[in-house]
């Protein structure tokens, strides 16, 4: 399958696009490199590998890149509720006109396959005694989950016999990638109780699901694997009912893999996003079965900051 990753540079998309191409895609790369490179540093220069640089927000650019591919992958977007308020007028335009013109673009290219990354911050504030599933209303409560739910809608409507779209609704995201980030809660944490052995946590009610970026990676193949009445036009959240996490449990799971830190609780706190959600449909249709625990995540991060593999964790380029 030649597969064509937009935004394949990033966090998330590095782990994708090497674990595609080591499952034997032609796989295209096509990212604004707004942190450089040196996520993909292993891949370029290998066979069935190539690597674009451009902005989905230039149609030209997008019609060129897409062209002869199967299936698209689209990730690009300005991700975080604190860099899209930083620039609301460039979020809008990265995460809603630029997903439509990449939409728009596989549609003329005949596309196959359209995998939209989205995100379970879209159910806003849920009945923490509930599980939202992908029947549940949509509550976006910041401009990175309100571009999310609009590009969905478009995304959606446009399946049909000849064109396969599929939303995954993606968990919080933690683990060790070649574009490492420091600003999610996982490593957030595991990096305050390595240096400063203290973790302060804002709210410690609020719920998050997490999951790992190889267990992303793995959600993806079994997309494009799966037959196309499996997944055109469906949407699916992606995670695990054992990793809906409340804040506080998540400090004391890092408190118990690293020695001597302490936790500091904030009641409140300034991000009233608190949900639950349900995996059991991503389980049934696709057999999607996350291999990764937080635990397990805490560890390996915290295993590598014990190594100095990240000279300086506190650098710019590890933060959106």
């Amino acid at each position: 399958m030649k597969t064509l990753i937009v935004g394949g540079a990033g966090y998330v998309g590095s782990v994708l696009s090497e674990s595609l191409w080591r499952q034997g895609h032609d796989v295209t790369v096509f990212d604004l490199l707004m942190f450089g490179d040196r996520s993909l540093r292993a891949l370029v220069g290998q066979p069935r590998f190539r690597l674009v640089r451009g902005d989905i927000r230039d149609g030209r650019a997008l019609e060129e890149v897409i062209a002869g591919h199967d299936a698209v992958c689209l990730l690009a977007a300005i991700v975080g509720e604190p860099a899209c308020n930083r620039d609301e007028r460039t979020a809008v335009e990265t995460n809603l006109e630029g997903a439509l013109k990449v939409l728009e673009a596989s549609q003329r290219a005949a596309v196959d396959r359209f995998v939209f990354s989205s995100t379970c911050s879209n159910y806003g504030i849920s009945d923490a005694n509930l599980l939202a599933t992908e029947e549940s209303p949509l509550n976006p409560l910041s401009v990175y989950s309100r571009t999310k739910v609009e590009a969905e809608k478009a995304i959606l409507a446009a399946a049909d016999e000849r064109f396969c779209p599929t939303v995954l609704r993606l968990s919080t995201a933690f683990g060790v990638s070649p574009r490492m980030r420091f600003d999610l809660l996982v490593s957030d944490f595991t990096l305050a109780a390595h240096r400063d052995r203290k973790v302060v946590i804002y709210g410690e009610q609020f719920w998050r699901p997490f999951v790992h970026i190889r267990d992303m990676a793995d959600a993806v193949q079994l997309v494009l694997d799966a037959p196309g009445e499996t997944v055109r036009g469906e949407v699916f959240n992606i995670g695990s009912n054992d990793a809906n996490v409340q804040k506080g449990e998540l400090g004391r799971m890092v408190q118990n893999e690293v020695a001597g830190a302490e936790l500091e609780f904030i009641p409140g706190g300034t991000d009233p996003r608190s949900y639950r959600v349900d995996f059991s449909k991503a389980a049934a249709r696709l057999g999607f079965r996350p291999q990764w625990t937080v635990r397990r995540g805490i560890q390996e991060v915290y295993e590598l900051l014990q190594k100095n593999h990240w000279p300086d964790p506190g650098d710019k380029c590890y933060y959106n």
